[in-house]
């Protein structure tokens, strides 16, 4: 079977796919841009049996790598079925079906793919290249070649796919690649946007949508990426964890089980791990960010020790109402590096279900204990991150005695301890 889209499925792929939810349209313009991170529609499609089996045919397609000659085979009975009235002729109907829902989740697990922090570093540029369509658009054919850091607002709207039937891709470049390819870094070619009108035909009648100019309606976004910055945990205002001064209270959860063992004895870490004393707030969250290869506009994907996922974004800091950056009640700016310590190379991480009276359900947290000695500092330092569905919170701070403040928070299942 000859190579192509849908033929070589991958775990980033499919699981965007299915993490999508089925949603009834009348015409393509029900769902537009980034709301096809979320909702699998297929156009005029509006009875949720017929959607669920649509949908079931793509994802064998995705899965499985299956033809588009497989597709509609599997369309034909699907149609029989429900005895579907679709609109286009069958060729180019399912074509556009098959075509759009393998490219664009393709596109969408290669930029999960991209977010990997340790992949960031070693590759930090991506370059624009076109593809073979039969008709090739000159503005794409323009873009051939476009290579800039990951985390230029470029990308934001001109990620491929950019139109039905694109076929342009974008490719992660070290600093090596790039030389070799005799390739060259920036400027973003200036962004000129047009008024656009769609649906003239659909039932919910025309509307004007703004979109880059060479780039098709609906397509002005980055495959996936909504859906990233969504899953960026919310700095909580309930739960706290108390400052260093203070001894943390016993919570309400399971399981209850203290530890075997002591902490780690704090390591030693230079003087230069602090910020300067007058940092503001948004440049401690930006270096922050850097830590894990995320910046103030793309969020980054780390795995933890554990191997565990958590996503990095700026939007962990972000107000959810104003937007304002804000640091979580006992976190200093000048201390975030000790925060990012906590995360990447913790003493200990610990998990417990904890009951919240107010929600009338239990929460699953996840908390990464950290004590070092800072050069210079008489008091050790201490980092807690605590984090779950209901967002996260923190503490840094010194304290004369790390051990007595921190045993009070190990408790749950002990799920990585550091060796010594």
């Amino acid at each position: 079977m000859a190579v192509s889209h849908g033929s070589l499925p991958f775990k980033e792929q499919i699981d965007y796919f299915r993490g999508k939810v089925d949603l009834p349209t009348r015409a393509w313009t029900d769902a537009y841009a980034a709301e096809h991170d979320y909702a699998f529609v297929v156009a005029g499609a509006a009875k949720r049996d017929l959607l669920t089996d649509l949908r079931g045919a793509i994802e064998k397609s995705i899965a499985n790598g299956t033809t588009l000659e497989q597709f509609r085979k599997d369309f034909d009975q699907v149609v029989g079925k429900h005895g579907w009235q679709y609109q286009g002729e069958r060729g180019w109907r399912t074509n556009v079906i098959w075509e759009t829902n393998l490219r664009q989740s393709y596109n969408a697990g290669r930029e999960a793919q991209m977010a990997d922090p340790e992949l960031r570093k070693r590759r930090p540029y991506a370059v624009y290249r076109h593809g073979d369509s039969a008709h090739p658009r000159p503005m794409h054919l323009s873009w051939n070649g476009i290579t800039l850091p990951l985390d230029d607002p470029w990308w934001a709207t001109h990620t491929p796919q950019n139109g039905w039937g694109c076929k342009c891709k974008k490719f992660m470049l070290s600093a090596r690649d790039v030389e070799r390819q005799g390739l060259t870094i920036g400027p973003a070619p200036a962004t000129e946007w047009e008024d656009r009108v769609i649906g003239e035909n659909s039932p919910g009648g025309p509307r004007t949508v703004r979109v880059p100019k060479g780039i098709d309606p609906g397509f002005e976004y980055a495959p996936g990426q909504s859906r990233l910055a969504n899953s960026v945990p919310q700095l909580r205002t309930h739960d706290l964890i108390p400052a260093p001064s203070a001894a943390p209270a016993p919570t309400t959860g399971l399981p209850n089980r203290q530890p075997s063992g002591p902490l780690p004895q704090p390591r030693p870490v230079p003087a230069k791990l602090l910020l300067p004393a007058k940092v503001s707030t948004p440049q401690a969250v930006t270096q922050f960010l850097g830590e894990f290869g995320a910046t103030d506009a793309v969020p980054a994907v780390f795995r933890d020790v554990t191997g565990d996922a958590l996503v990095i974004g700026r939007e962990m800091f972000s107000d959810a109402k104003t937007g304002v950056i804000a640091l979580a009640q006992h976190v200093k700016a000048r201390e975030l590096p000790l925060l990012a310590e906590a995360i990447k190379a913790p003493d200990e991480i610990w998990a417990r279900l904890e009951w919240q009276r107010d929600q009338g359900k239990a929460v699953l947290r996840r908390r990464y204990l950290v004590h070092v000695l800072v050069k210079g500092k008489t008091d050790p330092a201490v980092a807690v991150f605590d984090q779950g569905a209901d967002g996260w919170t923190g503490v840094t701070g010194f304290v004369d005695d790390s051990e007595q403040y921190l045993e009070a928070l190990r408790l749950g299942v002990l799920l990585y301890r550091r060796t010594e």
